[in-house]
């Protein structure tokens, strides 16, 4: 069944989304959250009356996971979704037993965040709701904004925004990803107690952003994987007595693969991309010397045939006959054994770039500005995103350790070419001062 109409409906997970129940623990379900900080104090009766309205655009969203005996499925929630006010960490883990709903509104102060559990969706896929949430809203407010590209709030949903898509573009025939056997280098430090999540932003400006990498020859996501290696590069040469320090550097970063395989799903359809820091020699690298060695490794990873390729490497694991005859408990441990081998460990930061946002024009008259969080990961204690509009770029770290270099040494970095860089978080820890 691919339409959720009512709530004895259910729906299989898509293939992406099934390592995630499976996988997770008392600290870690694949959380994310966008958020959208708007110029003015957020209106709470305003935004649950948009959702109200926006949640029947976005079925498959207002959903539970249940469990069967041989997989996960996800069927309509028995709740009405209600607006909360931000009041603990970001990214909080859903509770799943108790058949929490996999995704949550809040607000606080002015900005208007929206969360969601990898199990039903992806950054690129979400924003679609945030956004149209949002149009929904100022349009309640009496705010004159066009729709422009968004996907209307009094449209129907459609059928093709449903579809496992890795399942459609999945080929029985064609190749597969080889299986990679490393463990990335991380980084150490003293760690939060449990739930404790610190957040860092930083603002730049965007055209001087993009002139600096346009300087080096290179796209904006490039600069951003070379800069990222260099920092770790330099803080690993101070761990000479740690094993860690053996291990080589990998910065991992999400593709959107409707990029590459034509697709209107609102569900999970990612893959992404392992870049390892190449040293041909013992002497130190120089910046342009890591910045070049990750721009190849990156220009040769990020394929359309590598994409297939993992297309067909996760779908043929889902339809191996051992595993499909399995009851779930087993395929829980399988499932976790395959994540602690191709996942965390594989790299040394995460990193997840949105891009621009294509949004209406009018909407600057209102939002300031984007916000990506990723929750914390089970095995790696650092993520970074990267969210630009209207000539604003915001870089947001999340980690469950202490030390701040990593944050601390990238906006240096960015400082030290010619871009002023604007912090705020959650001050080490704590909420948000408002």
């Amino acid at each position: 069944m691919n339409r959720i109409k009512n709530t004895e409906d259910w729906f299989k997970l898509d293939n992406a989304s099934k390592i995630y129940p499976s996988t997770g623990n008392t600290r870690w379900n694949a959380v994310y959250r966008v958020c959208a900080v708007m110029k003015e104090r957020v209106d709470r009766e305003a935004l649950q009356q948009a959702l109200d309205v926006v949640i029947e655009r976005f079925p498959t969203y207002n959903v539970v996971l249940r469990k069967g005996f041989f997989w996960y499925f996800l069927q309509g929630a028995t709740i009405r979704p209600v607006v909360t006010r931000e009041k603990d960490y970001p990214c909080k883990k859903f509770d799943i037993m108790n058949r929490e709903p996999l995704f949550r509104v809040m607000y606080s102060g002015n900005r208007i965040m929206a969360e969601f559990s990898h199990c039903i969706s992806d950054g690129n896929a979400s924003t679609n709701f945030l956004n149209t949430l949002i149009l929904k809203y100022l349009h309640i407010l009496g705010k004159k904004v066009d729709r422009g590209t968004l996907l209307h709030y009094n449209d129907a949903p459609k059928e093709e925004e449903f579809e496992d898509s890795y399942s459609r573009y999945y080929d029985p025939k064609g190749e597969k990803t080889q299986f990679e056997n490393y463990g990335a280098y991380h980084l150490q430090g003293a760690k939060e107690l449990k739930g404790v999540v610190n957040v860092i932003h930083g603002e730049v400006a965007t055209d001087k952003l993009l002139a600096l990498s346009h300087s080096a020859g290179v796209s904006l996501n490039e600069y951003i994987l070379g800069v990222l290696a260099y920092v770790l590069y330099n803080k690993r040469k101070y761990d000479a007595v740690n094993k860690n320090s053996k291990r080589p550097i990998s910065v991992q970063y999400s593709v959107d693969l409707r990029h590459y395989f034509p697709s209107s799903t609102l569900r999970m359809f990612s893959g992404f991309v392992n870049t390892i820091l190449r040293e041909t020699s013992h002497k130190d690298m120089t910046f342009d010397e890591i910045l070049q060695a990750m721009v190849k490794e990156s220009r040769e990873r990020c394929t359309k045939e590598n994409f297939q390729k993992f297309i067909n490497s996760n779908f043929s694991f889902e339809r191996n006959w051992l595993i499909r005859i399995a009851p779930l408990f087993i395929k829980n441990l399988a499932m976790k054994i395959a994540y602690y081998n191709q996942a965390d460990r594989l790299s040394s930061l995460i990193i997840t770039n949105m891009g621009r946002m294509n949004v209406p024009a009018e909407f600057a008259d209102y939002i300031d500005r984007y916000e990506l969080i990723i929750g914390p990961q089970k095995y790696n204690n650092s993520t970074m995103t990267i969210c630009s509009f209207n000539n604003k770029t915001v870089f947001t770290f999340v980690k469950t350790i202490k030390s701040s270099y990593l944050e601390r040494e990238f906006f240096k970095f960015l400082q030290d070419h010619g871009v002023d860089v604007f912090t705020s978080g959650n001050n080490g820890g704590r909420k948000y001062d408002r």
